[in-house]
């Protein structure tokens, strides 16, 4: 614990499984097959907390839609911007079919690029950091 802050662990686990049809899906069989992954959050802490103890987070909704966004669609937005610019030079007789390829891996290149631009961003303002709500 470092100036009201702590080092927090989350575990994520895939929501499969935990039905009552579980023993017989497929999904849930692959879903076992992974491991459950686990993440360090620096947290500001509200209350008192020791080694150990179970706190409950929150994400707010709107920044966590705002990140999905960004992680998603930009880099499929670009992907297509790519894609598109490729097909206007191929059209105009300027090179051939092997530059809509090449834009279009540029464009998705460049898409995750400044998605992890904006990564950096997130990870250095406060309102996108999960938030502790109570000692459990």
């Amino acid at each position: 614990m470092i100036d009201n802050y702590a080092m927090v662990e989350c575990v994520s686990k895939s929501a499969c499984g935990s039905c009552a049809s579980a023993d017989n899906c497929g999904n849930s069989a692959i879903a076992k097959a992974f491991p459950t992954r686990v993440h360090q959050l620096q947290v500001k802490l509200t209350e008192a907390v020791e080694v150990g103890d179970n706190v409950e987070l929150a994400l707010n909704a709107k920044n966590m839609l705002q990140s999905a966004v960004i992680v998603y669609l930009l880099p499929l937005g670009m992907l297509i911007i790519g894609a598109a610019l490729g097909k206007v030079v191929t059209a105009q007789g300027i090179a051939g079919e092997w530059v809509i390829a090449l834009s279009t891996l540029t464009g998705l290149a460049l898409g995750f690029l400044t998605v992890r631009r904006f990564t950096g961003y997130f990870s250095r303002h406060a309102r996108y950091r999960p938030k502790m709500l109570a000692k459990q």
